[in-house]
């Protein structure tokens, strides 16, 4: 295994003072950023989409494209993110100070990797005194509370890998790598072999990535790789996926993790689901480092003022000409439809933002907001649902969330948009009262489109009841959250009574003679497209 050099597009790294004295005089740890203050923290991990008030006045499709830009480019830190921030800052700076170059400590670490290689025995070592600084950090949420846009935020803080010129080290900094589905630990190391790759160039997939090599020998070259790099963090993601029967079962899981924190030097962090995080718990328990820094568990939010504080960021960003204001209703529904989830947050709020431009309401509202998570999420209704119960027996039934692909919902949208017609004002009501109750449903903030059948059913249904009692009943039809009054079914006709019915309904011309005439009489009344027509025009 050959010493690192480095390739185009590393840069060399730049030392500054660490300002602490356990820091200082390596090189690993002084190459990296300073350790941030909490306001420059926010400021790195915020990220907000690219808006300009003007662009509400473009046409429709094009307005799609600039509400897109939220699934991508917003993110507000809070407080769990910035906890997670200052855990793997220190995680890596620690892990180095067993590992400084400058003391020959990594050396040492680098020759017992050669010896673990060479006898495919990851507890082997030539030299007792190399010793561990490394910690861990389990991660587990269920999905699309962000667990892996939060690293990705946080990770962005560093240069991923950086040279060294008087120590000819190439240095990762950090590597991430995702656990392939109904993966193996040999399936791991080869994910790891190509991140490897992929970030610095090399071919370690070709040289040291062969299956056939056997388990033993692709974990020691694996961890080997990682010290020969000086890496600063090993995140290893979705572990749910990990197949612990075809690992060759939790015990061999659990010493190949020990290894890499305990013996290798190298600390990792496991994100994964719930469910990943009951193998952890029971195989971590007796490490002595494999939890150093514990175990953190990210669910829903809360609905607190940082709920409130995120929303209203949130908020902000509407392409629509009749954008409302963040109210307590419109704050509240989207709690309870979307229960804090993140991922679902945002993206019902992207396509609220599409219905409203292709309905030509041009405005969120609760009513609409209801409509697109019926329409729009019906995969994740059954864990949300057990979420909005706080039953722990229903909630354990669903271990990840099975997230709609909005982008490809929002492309289908967004071409909608294409025809959209111009809008025609509805005729006018006939009936004086009517009108008044049309009137007051709208100043209470009902899209006219919603509010007119609203109006037509509620008389309708109560044609004697005061115009007070008919607004009462329209707010229960909000607090339901029921959809537009549907019109009545069409009530059945036995075949003895369809000669009583109007001339032009169809059953009429068909019991108006014999069963055999029904031909001519349906051709007649000009229901029979005569296909000689066409064969003129042909001619």
């Amino acid at each position: 295994m050959s010493e690192p050099t480095s390739v185009a597009g590393i840069p060399e790294a730049e030392y500054q003072d660490p300002l602490l004295p356990e820091y200082r005089g390596n090189p690993l740890i002084c190459a990296l950023p300073p350790i941030y203050g909490l306001q420059e923290v926010v400021g790195k991990l915020q990220l907000m989409p690219a808006f300009d008030p003007q662009e509400i006045f473009l046409d429709g499709r094009l307005r799609g494209h600039a509400i897109a830009r939220l699934l991508h480019s917003f993110f507000q830190p809070l407080n769990h993110h910035l906890e997670l921030e200052d855990k793997i800052s220190l995680m890596i700076r620690q892990g180095y100070i067993g590992r400084n170059p400058a003391s020959g400590a990594w050396y040492s670490h680098l020759q017992n990797g050669f010896r673990r290689v060479e006898e495919e025995d990851l507890e082997a070592r030539i030299y007792e005194n190399a010793s561990s600084t490394a910690s861990s950090l389990s991660l587990f949420g269920c999905s699309g509370c962000g667990k892996t846009r939060t690293l990705e935020r946080i990770l962005g803080m560093y240069s991923q890998a950086l040279y060294h010129p008087e120590y000819n080290i190439t240095q990762l900094t950090y590597l991430k790598v995702d656990c392939p589905i109904d993966g193996d630990l040999d399936e791991l190391c080869l994910s790891f072999f190509n991140q490897v790759d992929r970030v610095l160039g090399t071919q370690y997939s070709r040289s040291h990535g062969r299956k056939k090599l056997g388990t033993k020998r692709l974990l020691a070259s694996m961890c080997q790789i990682a010290n020969l790099h000086a890496l600063g963090v090993l995140i290893i993601d979705e572990v749910q996926n990990l197949n612990e029967a075809r690992s060759g079962g939790a015990e061999k899981m659990h010493n190949f993790f020990v290894s890499l924190v305990n013996t290798i030097g190298v600390p990792i962090i496991q994100v994964g689901t719930h469910r990943a995080s009951k193998f952890f718990q029971r195989t971590f328990r007796a490490a002595r480092r494999i939890s150093g820094l514990g175990s953190v568990r990210w669910d829903r939010l809360p609905q607190d003022q940082h709920w409130q504080r995120m929303l209203k960021r949130l908020w902000k960003y509407q392409w629509l000409k009749n954008a409302a204001p963040l109210d307590d209703e419109l704050e509240s529904t989207m709690y309870e439809l979307t229960q804090g989830v993140m991922d679902i947050v945002v993206k019902l709020f992207v396509l609220a933002q599409i219905r409203a431009i292709v309905t030509g309401v041009e405005s969120i509202k609760p009513l609409l907001l209801r409509k697109v998570y019926e329409d729009e999420f019906k995969p994740v209704h059954p864990m949300l649902a057990a979420l909005r119960s706080n039953r722990a027996e229903l909630i354990a039934r669903y271990d990840d969330l099975l997230m709609p692909e909005i982008e490809g919902r929002l492309i289908s949208l967004t071409q909608a948009l294409e025809n959209i017609p111009d809008p025609k004002p509805a005729p006018p009501p006939s009936d004086d009262k009517t009108k008044r109750l049309l009137a007051l449903l709208e100043a209470m903030d009902i899209p006219r489109d919603i509010a007119m059948p609203m109006a037509d059913d509620l008389l309708r249904k109560n044609p004697d009841i005061p115009l007070a009692a008919l607004v009462h009943k329209a707010t229960a039809y909000l607090a339901l959250g029921e959809d537009k009054p549907k019109p009545p079914k069409a009530s059945r006709v036995k075949l003895a009574e369809w000669g009583n019915l109007p001339p032009d309904d169809l059953r009429n011309i068909y019991a108006a003679g014999p069963e055999g005439e029904i031909y001519d009489r349906f051709k007649q009344a000009g229901l029979v497209f005569d296909l000689s027509t066409l064969l003129d025009k042909a001619g």
